[in-house]
């Protein structure tokens, strides 16, 4: 499995390549099989009776955890704006969720050191990203670029049942529940591509997008207790593509590329807004996976 440091030391030994093409567009379409998840977590004061409130401060967790795996489809534009300026916009598209097994923890750390809730349900959803870069030639074989980048994942949650209850084990279905839970990322960006001629037709391809500074935002419907609240915070991304660039025979600027991504978007700190009191300490979304596709020039 690629870490983020494999994909920036990959990325780093793509030099003393051929100059990069010239031509007015490009686009590039392909199917990035991810896998992954995203998961958040707050803490507020315990509930322990006739401790002050310096012990209860931060003392009780809430932590939920979603898989997101599935197909995105992704597109890539190029657009020649002069001699040493493009403009790139990628989207990528998860319309379905792979459904899967999602779990909501609770701990009171004021009562006991154990679960005081333990959960689980259904979670279905859609995710989306999309980025607008500016490029320049940095050398004869590779890029630097600045830009924007946007991401959303949407949950629903169904079908739950909780084992734990008030440190108690039970078995309690939730036939009723149907809540939902949507986080966005966004920020500015700046990365590198590369390219390492291997043989005539084969090349090696690369690069590595960061943002140190991304706002935010997460919106959560619990149906069951009709509550509605808002998170706000600041964060950070890492997006790596490596992969092998295959010129199609007789059609110089035209390829087929397989490759291996990895993104990971993380929360510095945050606010819930239902209280002053709550912190929003973690929200974590990793994917990662092979993708296929091809480019095109015209």
């Amino acid at each position: 499995m690629l870490k983020p440091i494999s994909v920036a030391l990959m990325v780093a030994t793509l030099m003393l390549s051929q100059p990069l093409g010239a031509a007015a567009s490009a686009l590039s379409i392909s199917n990035w099989q991810a896998s992954g998840s995203q998961m958040w977590r707050i803490t507020f004061p315990g509930y322990a009776t006739g401790l002050p409130d310096s012990q209860k401060a931060n003392s009780g967790t809430s932590e939920l955890h979603y898989p997101q795996s599935g197909n995105y489809a992704t597109i890539n534009y190029e657009e020649q704006l002069s001699p040493k300026h493009k403009l790139s916009v990628e989207a990528g598209v998860l319309g379905t969720i792979t459904p899967a097994t999602g779990s909501d923890s609770d701990w009171d750390y004021s009562k006991s050191q154990d679960l005081w809730y333990y959960g689980v349900f259904q979670t279905k959803g859609s995710s989306t990203f999309i980025n607008i870069d500016v490029r320049l030639p940095s050398s004869p074989n590779t890029e630097f670029f600045y830009g924007y980048g946007y991401s959303n994942s949407h949950y629903l949650m169904t079908d739950g049942y909780y084992s734990i209850m008030d440190y108690a084990g039970t078995t309690t279905s939730l036939p009723n529940l149907n809540s939902a839970y949507s986080i966005v990322y966004q920020g500015l960006h700046a990365g590198f591509t590369g390219t390492k001629q291997l043989a005539p037709k084969l090349a090696l391809v690369g690069s590595i997008r960061y943002s140190p500074l991304m706002l935010v935002q997460g919106h959560g419907w619990w149906n069951l207790r009709n509550l509605d609240f808002e998170h706000l915070g600041s964060g950070q991304m890492l997006d790596g593509k490596i992969g092998l660039r295959y010129s199609v025979a007789g059609h110089r600027d035209n390829a087929l590329t397989l490759g291996y991504r990895y993104q990971q978007y993380s929360l510095y700190t945050g606010s819930e807004n239902t209280s002053s009191s709550i912190t929003w300490t973690n929200a974590t979304k990793v994917q990662q996976g092979w993708y296929m596709g091809g480019d095109f020039t015209f």
